[in-house]
């Protein structure tokens, strides 16, 4: 069955993936600070997926060059790793999922949201997935079963768990262990595990060569551009002309999202056409929804994963 889970949602995995992007040429700031000749060189870490793609047209188009922006694309490490990068300023922007940045928050780290990012949709199909011949057919049957996840403490379980306590049963029961995305597949084939978190552009693969059912969709905030507070108080101009540009590529993206992304993706990444025209897209999104940050939030208090809530409004500037 599947099932919406809006308000109460986590991040995506492929924002941990790491690759090969392109790049523009430059040498990129270190505070987001304006140049002598007015433009701003940044660094913006990656991965090189579906779920960037706004930042990929923005570049194709010129919408950051139109916005005195130069934008030097790198790989994207795992969350932790690109929140100290964040920190120390070896890069400028990245995108990031939500339990990455509110756990940053949480811990006093000085680092905040520099543009939305994506959501998650029923259309997008990242969630809970077992094999077609399982016996779960909910998420409740998955107590005392095994079920991989990223990493803990991260997207899948906190999704999993949010769902467990509002169907009022103990995500305590469930075993959550570890997994590349790249390994669920196989996993779930040989009955290593019993459940898997599998989003784009794992999901895609692991559907050609598994059968497999959707237990529950992960929906709501998923990603975002994260920044250090040093960089949007030193030029938050910058900030904000990257905000204006990414915005300009989602409605471009809007208009034909899979022939955008078909056009697109294969120029910044080793994904080709026929993919990137078939893959799973997200809800590109460039509003920020307080409400919904805050159930993220609020969720990851209730199942530990950080100490006390606090007001997604903080982790916002409106410029």
């Amino acid at each position: 069955m599947k099932t919406r889970f809006a308000r109460v949602c986590a991040a995506v995995a492929t924002l941990a993936l790491a690759g090969t992007v392109a790049a523009c040429g430059g040498e990129a700031s270190s505070s987001g600070a304006p140049s002598e000749d007015g433009i701003t060189r940044m660094t913006l870490s990656i991965p090189p997926v579906g779920d960037s793609l706004p930042v990929y047209v923005a570049q194709m188009k010129g919408y950051f060059a139109d916005n005195d922006l130069e934008i030097e694309l790198t790989p994207a490490a795992n969350g932790a790793t690109t929140i100290n990068a964040l920190i120390s300023g070896s890069t400028d922007l990245a995108l990031v999922s939500y339990p990455s940045i509110i756990k940053a928050v949480d811990s006093g780290l000085p680092v905040t949201i520099a543009a939305t990012g994506i959501d998650g949709t029923d259309d997008y199909k990242g969630g809970i997935y077992v094999r077609s011949d399982s016996s779960v057919a909910a998420a409740a049957d998955l107590l005392g079963k095994k079920v991989a996840t990223p990493s803990l403490g991260s997207v899948g379980d906190i999704f999993l768990r949010g769902v467990l306590l509002s169907e009022g049963l103990d995500y305590n029961q469930v075993d959550f262990v570890e997994l590349p995305q790249a390994n669920m597949a196989t996993a779930l084939a040989a009955g290593d595990v019993d459940a898997a978190f599998i989003t784009e552009p794992t999901l895609s693969s692991a559907l050609e060569t598994v059968d497999l059912r959707s237990i529950a969709y992960q929906n709501g905030p998923q990603g975002l551009f994260a920044t250090s507070e040093k960089v949007i108080e030193t030029n938050p101009d910058a900030i904000r002309a990257f905000r204006a540009a990414l915005a300009r590529a989602v409605e471009d993206i809007e208009l034909d999202p899979h022939a955008v992304a078909a056009e697109t993706l294969p120029r910044f990444s080793d994904m080709d056409e026929d993919t990137a025209r078939n893959m799973n897209l997200p809800e590109y999104v460039t509003e920020y929804d307080a409400e919904d940050v805050q159930s993220v939030i609020d969720l990851m208090v209730e199942v530990g994963i950080v100490k006390k809530s606090f007001s997604a409004d903080e982790m916002y500037q409106s410029l």
